[in-house]
């Protein structure tokens, strides 16, 4: 199985990727939501759905109606949560593809419930200190209890479910671990109120990431996987030992010419030679997902088990390459980010003042995604 042509591709490696949820299965002895928002991280979410159903995870975390869909339409029938909002006129199409929704305000859920025919399966949504969506316990703590006691007068409406999501867990400094211990106690007082209320909860689930590498306790039954499913740990200051990168991306030498002293390469006129140079052109640019930073950051792509400089601006569709007394040839593999070493998702990103998931979801959709198992090709997904 290869590629219909070497252009630009993103290599996603499937042991890692079930390397890293057995690891998080037998730490925590917890079933978990595999998110798999925004194409799986960049990671393509049909392909890497079928995979986590034949794992049995308990359901997929989206962003939106419209990711939940492409679930089903590829055959994935395990339980869907939809973490953002969905059109309340799209109630019977929640119900009839058997999807869960987030409901986080009563106006919400009045509009939700208005527009439903048959029960829909809901979670509730709490603001313990993220600041975005949710019943703002913060604010109006009394306002907040008062709404949610309200959603059970909206029968259309079935609450299975209760979250809540930490926005400073992946920090160790004072303020961090103060909050983050804040909202598990806020948690566990409304979850105990909603059930004296009499709500029936059967999902409890706050633990993103970094709540799973902490081992954050509280009344969690249930947990969602995110970034580390895919070989990232959510930051320098918390790790979950023994994960595997599961994405690189890649591309090929398409041209090599030597570059005379004086003469500029690329776009500004940014890069000059000082001596005679030898420049491979790559067939990967920023509409790839190569970020435009990464030509004033001194970065260094892989070819082989050697490193090359990157010269002149990144453009729409190339790079340039400082090859200078290499043996580089045309056609040869290039690994521009990924993997372990200094090109690494979480050093790359660092040295661009971003982070792993902005660079990983910036691949774009011309890039075909190859899933590689053992060594070998198993699939190739194209977007266009």
């Amino acid at each position: 199985m290869e590629l219909k042509e070497k252009h630009c591709w993103a290599e996603i490696d499937v042991d890692a990727i079930k390397s890293n949820y057995e690891l998080i299965k037998y730490t925590l002895d917890k079933p978990f939501y595999t998110v798999i928002k925004a194409d799986a991280y960049g990671h393509g979410a049909k392909y890497l759905a079928k995979v986590y159903s034949e794992m049995d995870t308990m359901g997929f975390c989206v962003s939106s109606f419209s990711e939940a869909m492409e679930l089903r339409s590829a055959g994935i029938t395990k339980p869907v949560l939809i973490l953002g909002y969905t059109e309340p006129n799209k109630a019977y199409e929640l119900f009839k593809n058997n999807l869960t929704q987030t409901v986080f305000s009563l106006e919400y859920a009045k509009a939700l419930n208005d527009q439903a025919l048959y029960p829909i399966e809901c979670h509730v949504k709490l603001d313990t200190g993220m600041g975005r969506l949710g019943f703002d316990l913060i604010a109006d703590k009394e306002k907040a209890y008062s709404d949610i006691r309200g959603l059970l007068n909206f029968h259309n409406l079935k609450f299975t479910g209760l979250y809540s999501h930490f926005p400073a867990a992946d920090s160790l400094d004072e303020k961090s671990l103060v909050l983050t211990q804040k909202q598990v106690e806020m948690f566990a007082d409304t979850a105990r109120l909603m059930e004296s209320w009499g709500f029936n909860l059967k999902h409890l689930h706050g633990q993103n990431s970094a709540g799973i590498a902490r081992k954050l306790n509280g009344v969690f039954n249930t947990m969602r996987a995110g970034i580390i499913l895919y070989g990232i740990n959510p930051s320098e200051a918390v790790i979950f030992p023994q994960l595997k990168p599961a994405m690189a991306l890649k591309t090929v030498v398409t041209h090599i010419k030597t570059v005379k002293a004086g003469q500029s390469v690329s776009y500004g006129l940014n890069w000059t030679a000082t001596q005679d140079t030898k420049v491979a052109t790559l067939a990967a640019g920023y509409a790839d997902g190569v970020n435009r930073l990464l030509g004033f950051t001194g970065h260094r792509v892989k070819i082989g088990d050697k490193y090359y400089p990157v010269i002149g601006n990144i453009c729409m569709d190339q790079m340039m390459i400082d090859i200078t007394d290499s043996d580089v040839r045309i056609g040869d593999e290039v690994t521009v980010w990924g993997g372990n070493g200094e090109n690494s998702l979480d050093k790359v990103s660092a040295r661009i003042y971003t982070i792993p998931y902005e660079m990983m979801c910036s691949v774009s959709k011309r890039v075909p995604r190859i899933y590689k198992e053992k060594g070998k090709n198993v699939h190739i997904q194209y977007n266009l």
